[in-house]
């Protein structure tokens, strides 16, 4: 039962979006479902692929909003703590809201992968699993190959 948590992280890492920063709103976020490879390898039906998009496309504006959100208390604190007139516990009450942000988004993202997770039968889920583990390797060994030169 483990392997489909590793999963879900998987695909949260993946990314079905990506923050809305200045660099991600010129990036298409990766819609794997979308992917020739991925829908070879899972045998992805069209009916399949359709409901994993309507899924996305639902979580996007409570994302964004998240997203959002985030961002905005996360500046906020940034400027709270620049401001060395502001006493500790103001500090850890912004802290207490950026980590609430940060929750809600972590929730609604990881809840989206699950209904798009539940989409697939077992089969796809471990094919979509091992992709997935292959993908996160090789993106390794380009950060640590990075690092090294």
């Amino acid at each position: 039962m483990r392997w489909w948590v590793s999963l879900l992280v998987a695909l949260v890492v993946a990314g079905a979006s990506a923050p809305p920063d200045a660099d991600a709103q010129n990036r298409r976020p990766h819609r794997w479902w979308q992917s020739e490879e991925v829908t070879a390898l899972l045998d992805l039906t069209g009916a399949q692929a359709a409901d994993i998009d309507r899924i996305y496309q639902r979580s996007l504006p409570k994302m964004h909003e998240s997203f959002r959100r985030l961002n905005g208390e996360e500046r906020t604190l940034s400027r709270m703590i620049a401001n060395m007139q502001v006493e500790e516990i103001d500090i850890t009450r912004q802290i207490d809201r950026v980590e609430a942000a940060r929750s809600e988004l972590s929730k609604t993202r990881t809840l989206m992968v699950f209904r798009m997770y539940r989409v697939l039968n077992p089969a796809q889920r471990t094919a979509l699993k091992a992709w997935m583990d292959v993908r996160r390797e090789g993106d390794r060994s380009r950060h640590s190959e990075g690092r090294c030169g």
